[in-house]
């Protein structure tokens, strides 16, 4: 998966040796009644307000990612799940509600920690790959190989999903 502020791609692949795409979706994390940046969305707030705020975006983000692996797991194998994405400390709220570069961090984080959530509850390991880390040229030649099979849409995002799927894969 690569999850973005307010959304999420799915890649679901077949493992080696024989690599397939199985489906390729998104989900957003949360409707319409809730922003898409929440942290950006409470910055104007008093700290309980904004506290409320994060607290329920980040609770139907992870409902909408477990209803997403639910339908997953009931149409395919699902043994693992891999995020595209580094885990990164996020300090106190009243101390992100007062940077703007720490919105944007705190914003990164809780799409990540809803997505590790709903995959952890569904009894499913979580495997993190980093982005912008070195990536094994053979996982590279297959995501793109899955891309040109696939078609459009096939953007950095789906290669990163099915790269760090294939890394979850093992």
């Amino acid at each position: 998966m690569a999850p973005r502020s307010s959304s999420a791609l799915v890649v679901a692949l077949t493992g080696p040796p024989d690599v397939r795409l199985l489906a390729r979706t998104h989900v957003d994390l949360v409707g319409h009644d809730l922003p898409a940046q929440a942290y950006h969305a409470a910055a104007g707030l008093p700290l309980p307000e904004a506290e409320r705020l994060v607290h329920r975006w980040a609770e139907e983000a992870l409902s909408s990612v477990e209803a997403c692996f639910a339908e997953l797991m009931r149409q395919h194998p699902t043994v693992a799940v891999g995020i595209a994405a580094v885990v990164r400390p996020v300090p106190a709220l009243d101390a992100v509600l007062r940077s703007h570069p720490l919105l944007h961090l705190a914003e990164g984080q809780l799409s990540r920690e809803a997505v590790a959530e709903a995959a952890t509850r569904a009894g499913l390991p979580v495997h993190y790959l980093d982005p912008k880390g070195r990536h094994d040229p053979v996982g590279v030649e297959r995501t793109a190989a899955l891309g040109r099979v696939a078609g459009p849409p096939w953007r950095k995002e789906h290669k990163m999903a099915a790269l760090a799927a294939l890394t979850a894969l093992g």
